[in-house]
Formats: structure tokens, sequence, C-alpha cells
């Protein structure tokens, strides 16, 4: 079936751009039940997860509304069944990144066949050492969400408020320690900028992407940052300098 279009063949997009937003999420949560099962269940999980990085995507749900859904997602999701399901897709290793660097490996979900599953949006894990960190980083053009799945992490987010020619206007907005289960979630209109480091040991993040959503840019943007260095102007802004992600990890350790 095309994406576009339901079961009746309507165009999903003009009809949804007609709704009330509580509309459009009782819709949006039946079709993810038709998609993927029982509310949850892993497989409802993957099959919501699809509808609202389509709807994220066409426009009808706002990057906070995507956060909060997949936040949502989170809490209500059975995590040893959803990880079983993961363990069981095809995975694949990421090409090497920095030395503090933690491993990625891409997930594709598996149809009945065997066959990976066409998606709206992308999958990793990202395996953790002791010493591995994300160092601080601001997107463009793109959402994403970091479910903890072992271990805790020290994760620091930033309000993205302004950009300068060499610098982000950035603004603190949660430092927190996260344990396994809870979630971290980024878009253009929160948390833009984060970093995470793990604690007292090994720690894994399931991580769920959507890019492509601003038309006729890139698909993504990720550049580093430098908070610490930054200058600190009026209401909490830092001007936190655009740094290359290799100085980035000289910067950033697990002690910063």
């Amino acid at each position: 079936m095309d994406p576009e279009t339901d079961g009746f063949g309507v165009a999903r997009r003009r009809w949804l751009a007609g709704m009330s937003s509580f509309a459009v999420y009782a819709f949006l949560s039946e079709a993810g039940r038709a998609f993927g099962g029982e509310s949850g269940t892993a497989s409802h999980w993957v099959g919501r997860q699809a509808e609202i990085a389509l709807a994220l995507k066409h426009g009808e749900l706002r990057p906070a509304a995507w956060m909060d859904e997949v936040e949502r997602l989170a809490r209500e999701t059975d995590r040893a069944e959803l990880m079983a399901m993961v363990h069981a897709s095809r995975i694949t290793p990421a090409p090497a990144g920095g030395s503090n660097d933690p491993r990625k490996r891409f997930v594709e979900f598996l149809d009945a066949e065997g066959r990976p599953r066409r998606l709206p949006y992308g999958a990793a894990l990202f395996a953790f050492a002791p010493d591995n960190v994300v160092t601080p980083h601001g997107h463009r053009h793109m959402a994403s969400a970091h479910l903890v799945v072992e271990g805790r992490f020290r994760v620091r987010t930033f309000d993205r408020v302004g950009d300068e020619p060499h610098a982000m206007l950035i603004r603190p907005r949660e430092d927190a320690i996260v344990a396994a289960g809870g979630i971290s979630t980024m878009s253009s209109e929160r948390n833009n900028i984060h970093w995470f480091v793990p604690q007292g040991g090994p720690a894994t993040t399931f991580d769920v992407i959507v890019t492509g959503l601003d038309s006729g840019a890139p698909d993504y943007e990720i550049q580093a940052v430098d908070p610490m260095g930054g200058e600190r102007r009026a209401g909490a802004v830092i001007a936190a300098p655009i740094i290359d992600f290799e100085r980035a990890g000289r910067l950033y350790t697990r002690e910063a």
C-alpha cells in the first residue's frame, strides 16, 4: 500500500491537514495499532514509530509533539520484548568513529519473510565503554530519541536559541542521570544540543532517528560545539563555538 494513502485511497496528508490535533492523534494511534499489534508490545512500537515519523516528515506533528509521543511509547512498551526484537533484527556495524566514540550498530527490523522492513525512520544501538562519550553537538533537519537499555548516563541538553557565524547560541535545559528505561529526545524545538556520558561502567542506548525534515536541505547536519568554552551572555545564553569532532573528543572526556 502507498504510505501516502489509507485503505480507502484517501490521500493521508490532505486528510490529516484538515483535522484537529486531537483527531490527528486519535487517527495515528488507531493506525499504529493496525500496523503493529496491541499497545505496549514491541510490534506496536515499531508500527507506531512509523506512523509518527511519517506525520513528522509531512508536518502533521510538530517536533515537540513527536518527542512527547516517543517518550510515551518508551514508558508503555515492554522493554525486554522490544530488545528481543532488536537483537533478532539485522544488525550491522557502522564505520568506526573517534577514539572515545561509542560503538554504533545499525538495526533493521525484519518482516515475516526475514527481509528488512522499509520504515521512515532509522534505528541504531550505541554501546559505550566506560571511557566513551557523545560530545556536545547540535543538529539540523532531524529529530532523534535515545532509550537507555543498559547502565546509566549523565545527560546534559541545551536549547538552540540562535546562531552566529561560528557559534550556536544555546541555553542549558536539563542535567540529569538517566538510567535503564529512561529516554532522552531532541528536535529543532527542544533539547537540540545534547551530551551523553556513561556513569560507572558500560552503558547502551537504542536510538530512533528521523531525518530529511526540511525540504530542500540536507537530510541532516550535526556539528560539535564547546559549551564549556563559550561566552556567557544575558538570560543564561551561551555562545558556544562550533568546533570539529576531533577537538571535541579531546575536550570532552568522561571527566568533563
